[in-house]
């Protein structure tokens, strides 16, 4: 079944980020593959934007939006980089497992 409606949203960031806090992380990460999707290269271009209104109200005392964006950053920098740490080593092992049964198997190692 379908309701067809018709009418407005205002759409605020106030609203936008109440959405985005409500989605689970799954939902978030597709929000940012959406925007990366959507914008393409023009994101670099708009986070310059960005970065300078966030310092321009910092300047004026304003500093919730440096605030949320800083915190939102700084943690998925170290996250990001933890799991790529995580990755690597368990490649590393990975490989040196396989390294270790291959050379069993041609008999180059004793078992």
């Amino acid at each position: 079944m379908s309701i067809e409606t018709v009418g407005g949203v205002d759409v605020t960031p106030k609203l936008m980020a109440e959405l985005f806090w409500e989605m689970n992380s799954e939902e978030q990460a597709d929000f940012f593959a959406a925007l990366d999707s959507i914008a393409g290269y023009r994101l670099c271009i708009q986070m310059g934007g960005v970065v300078r209104e966030i310092s321009e109200r910092a300047t004026r005392g304003d500093h919730q939006a440096q605030n949320g964006f800083q915190t939102m950053l700084a943690h998925a920098q170290e996250y990001s980089q933890s799991a790529t740490d995580i990755r690597a080593f368990d490649a590393t092992r990975a490989n040196a497992k396989a390294a270790e049964a291959a050379k069993k198997g041609l008999g180059l190692c004793a078992s």
